[in-house]
């Protein structure tokens, strides 16, 4: 019989609310170059991408494509910065942009918040010249 125990400290601990940006490219090239653009600036702690078929109106006609969804796990100070960058970069005329709120375990909040903070600057330790 397995027996799990739990840490009272973190079983009690309430989730966080986090933000899932979301957005559709057409490219796997695209998916990556946005991600890798948005992980490098630390806008999101986690960019997932999955392919999906989206169905839609555009411009008069009813369409049907393979796209693939970029979902970006961030934070509240970060969703600016991160939707202005998405537009930025975006290959799309009218990019979908979805800002959800999803409620995240305590431990990933704090996880998030960590990744997108910025490096903590490194200082070389100083060199004796003779």
């Amino acid at each position: 019989m397995l027996m799990m125990t739990t840490d009272p400290g973190t079983a009690a601990a309430a989730p966080r609310e986090i933000l899932m940006v979301t957005t559709t490219v057409a490219t796997e090239a695209e998916a990556k170059r946005l991600a890798h653009a948005v992980l490098h600036a630390r806008l999101a702690a986690c960019v997932q991408v999955e392919p999906i078929t989206a169905y839609f109106h555009w411009e008069g006609a009813l369409e049907e494509c393979r796209e693939l969804r970029v979902a970006c796990k961030t934070a509240h100070s970060a969703m600016p910065a991160l939707m202005a960058l998405l537009r930025k970069q975006h290959p799309y005329t009218l990019p979908q942009l979805v800002v959800q709120p999803v409620q995240a375990s305590a431990e990933y909040g704090c996880w998030v918040d960590e990744q997108l903070a910025p490096a903590p600057q490194r200082q070389e330790p100083a060199m004796a010249v003779a």
